[in-house]
């Protein structure tokens, strides 16, 4: 449940309430912060969290302004370059197409649907990461026995994947802006955590027998995952 805090002083914050039971706090590139908050926490909890968190917020702040010192939102106007498998496309508007995007050698976004361009992109990458998923998964279960029960495809911010003790996988959406090897990697990361629920070493024992050079792919994600985002 997002909300929007009635004291003055939190009108750059934006609060997420929910049944969660603690607080997180997520600075994004750009500078916004974001608070998940339990859903019965008032503004003086999260005002009392943000003077608790803000040396953590402005080191944060700080790091990221140095790392991208030339952030910008997205606004969805041609030339604007827009990822997909690692390699970056510029976005093209035409005057009738169905469906209302397409990647050829750039995207192209049908010129009516520029208003909702950025739910447009969502869908378009979360039906691209739903159908490369399932192609890699189907390939890993075959060649290394997983079993798997159902596979969604979600909108988080902070995780490329993440496997639940009834055996589902999940991937957010922004996944299939990453290099197809990246992919592979998070899926066989989250396949082997199906058998495997912890991070210990015979976790990442398991995983180098299937990728030995999942280190590599790993190091991409940590290095360039922040600007895989509609929102840079």
């Amino acid at each position: 449940m997002k909300t929007r805090p009635d004291d003055p002083g939190l009108a750059d914050v934006h609060i997420i309430r929910s049944n969660r039971k603690s607080f997180s706090l997520e600075v994004k590139v750009g500078g916004q912060l974001v608070v998940r908050a339990p859903k019965h926490a008032t503004d003086n909890d999260v005002r009392a969290i943000l003077t608790q968190k803000a040396d953590w917020i402005d080191h944060t702040r700080g790091k990221l302004n140095r790392k991208f010192p030339n952030y910008q939102h997205k606004t969805f106007t041609p030339g604007e370059k827009f990822w997909y498998l690692g390699q970056q496309y510029p976005l093209k508007l035409t005057t009738q197409q169905r469906p209302l995007l397409e990647l050829d050698g750039a995207f192209h976004l049908a010129r009516g649907a520029q208003q909702r361009a950025q739910e447009v992109f969502i869908e378009w990458y979360r039906e691209e990461t739903r159908r490369i998923s399932a192609d890699l998964i189907q390939q890993y279960s075959q060649s290394h026995k997983f079993n798997l029960n159902r596979v969604r495809i979600t909108s988080a911010k902070t995780r490329w994947g993440s496997c639940s003790g009834k055996g589902n996988l999940n991937f957010t959406y922004r996944l299939s802006m990453a290099p197809l090897s990246v992919m592979e990697y998070v899926v066989v990361h989250e396949l082997v955590h199906l058998k495997i629920r912890n991070h210990g070493l015979t976790f990442w024992n398991a995983v180098a027998s299937i990728m030995p050079d999942y280190q590599k792919h790993r190091d991409w994600l940590n290095r360039y995952g922040t600007v895989l985002s509609l929102d840079f």
